[in-house]
């Protein structure tokens, strides 16, 4: 990370007003910051309890880049991933392929064993072919 500084101002701020935020703007909040490569596990955790009880409001698009975020910067949240899990399963006709792809590969990189999502990933997938 090129801003070290900027990243920590960043997540001091979103710490210190987490429940204001949108679903949207903590999805991308931890999108950017592995994007960057800047972890933080105070504020990825924050993240993560204040994200699983409102998780109904994300986007598939939210809920992809979440898991992803996480699963890229190697931080372990299980009871979000089993929360996006369970929200992700009856949604997935609303994710779009490369939404569907992030998730996939955010619980296999961050080995999280979640059969009953990557049973409804291949049947909504086999059909999209």
């Amino acid at each position: 990370v090129k801003a070290p500084r900027l990243f920590a101002a960043i997540a001091d701020s979103a710490l210190a007003r987490l429940s204001d935020l949108t679903p949207h703007d903590l999805a991308l909040i931890v999108w950017t910051f592995a994007t960057a490569g800047f972890k933080s596990p105070t504020l990825f955790d924050a993240i993560a309890e204040e994200a699983i009880p409102r998780l109904d409001q994300f986007t598939s698009q939210n809920l992809a880049n979440t898991v992803w975020a996480f699963a890229k910067l190697g931080v372990t949240a299980p009871e979000l991933f089993d929360a996006v899990g369970a929200a992700a399963v009856p949604r997935l006709g609303e994710f779009q392929a490369q939404e569907i792809v992030n998730t996939a590969w955010a619980f296999m990189k961050a080995r999280v064993s979640a059969p009953i999502l990557f049973d409804a990933i291949a049947a909504e997938a086999l059909p999209r072919l």
